[in-house]
């Protein structure tokens, strides 16, 4: 009885390798068929791209953000922010540190931001259906920004270190 195991145990293995044998050929095959042009690949799907450089760290990164809520102190007080979905492309520095983020949001909003060389953003312009930038201090905080109003007129604000308007024009 052990002999006849043996034997049905060694064909189960056998086609168990020609079954590999046959997927991996097939796999192969068709990798092959993509690179060589026979078979387009016309469309790339990732929620998550990373170009590296030849030292192996990310210079350009492709990404979508999931929408999420944080918490925002202002003035002493506490209150939501929410961020919605976002398609964003990072342009990292050698170091690693992001220096340009261009991001196209679920809410047709589209930013451009321009990052110090820690990474920390220093410029930033809004396409909106009020368009506008903003200048950031070391800390983060916009200090300065120019907008359009709805009708078209130029509006600039000055903020203080604790985001209180100082000076704002018209």
């Amino acid at each position: 009885m052990e002999q006849e195991e043996v034997r049905k145990l060694v064909r189960q293995l056998g086609w168990l390798w020609i079954a590999w044998s046959i997927s991996f050929s097939l796999l192969f095959l068709f990798v092959v068929l993509i690179l060589t042009g026979w078979i387009p690949a016309n469309e790339l799907k990732a929620r998550r791209i990373v170009i590296v450089d030849d030292k192996g760290k990310p210079r350009i990164a492709l990404v979508m953000e999931p929408g999420h809520v944080v918490e925002l102190q202002r003035k002493g007080e506490t209150f939501p922010v929410h961020y919605i979905e976002s398609a964003v492309v990072y342009v990292y520095d050698p170091k690693g540190y992001p220096r340009i983020m261009l991001r196209a949001n679920s809410d047709s909003s589209a930013e451009l931001n321009i990052c110090d060389r820690q990474g920390k953003v220093r410029i930033g312009f809004a396409a909106t259906d009020l368009p506008g930038a903003t200048l950031y201090d070391q800390e983060g905080r916009g200090r300065l920004t120019f907008s359009l109003s709805g009708t078209g007129d130029p509006n600039i604000k000055l903020y203080s270190q604790d985001w209180q308007v100082i000076f704002e024009a018209p």
